[in-house]
């Protein structure tokens, strides 16, 4: 009897440690739901600068309703979100390219597009861009791909630019939900914390 419990507890550590290794081929990076996201340090649209009137939203600033955009623009964030998520749609990349970052990118509701300032009007123009940097943190040599979720399918941004320092810049044909994916080598995911971690620990213990 205790050979067969021994073996069964063998089974279910080899169950939890297989679990996390399919989840990490998938798209997705695990905090990608509840992480920050990247700060514009610039923006520029037909030599002007734009950047104030710019606003990153992430998956919990949408669901909270935290940032000045419109709520359509917070529904299609999600929604997409909820689909990468499930498996009910894929980005158009190599499979050993992860999501690093999923946000929203968005003119200000009030103090931009109510405001009148045409921005959003002229970005919706044909020919025409914008050049965003971000910060996104990613090491000088890291190669990233952006991703633009428009007109019901993902695109590539007309350009990306790593800038060495942390920061890359992208030019965009318009702005929404957009996703800056690297190789999975170059994603280093911080260390567990808080619950998620309290229960493998638990589940350890038992075990031993």
């Amino acid at each position: 009897m205790r050979r067969i419990m021994s073996l069964l507890v063998a089974l279910l550590l080899f169950a939890g440690l297989v679990c996390p290794a399919l989840a990490a081929q998938n798209v997705f990076v695990p905090s990608i739901s509840y992480k920050d996201g990247p700060d514009i340090e610039d923006a520029e649209l037909e030599g002007e600068g734009v950047g104030d009137c710019l606003v990153v939203t992430t998956i919990t600033e949408a669901r909270e309703k935290t940032t000045d955009i419109y709520q359509e623009d917070r529904d299609l964030l999600l929604e997409v979100y909820e689909k990468l998520e499930d498996g009910s749609m894929k980005l158009p990349l190599e499979e050993d390219y992860v999501i690093r970052e999923l946000v929203d990118v968005s003119w200000k509701k009030t103090s931009c597009v109510e405001a009148e300032h045409g921005h959003k009007e002229w970005l919706h123009q044909d020919d025409t861009t914008i050049s965003v940097i971000f910060d996104l943190g990613v090491g000088k040599n890291t190669e990233v791909v952006v991703m633009v979720y428009l007109d019901g399918e993902w695109v590539e941004a007309e350009s990306v630019v790593n800038n060495g320092d942390g920061t890359v810049t992208v030019v965009f044909e318009d702005i929404c939900p957009v996703a800056f994916c690297v190789k999975r080598a170059d994603q280093v995911e911080p260390p567990k914390t808080g619950d998620p971690a309290a229960q493998n620990m638990q589940l350890y213990i038992i075990a031993l």
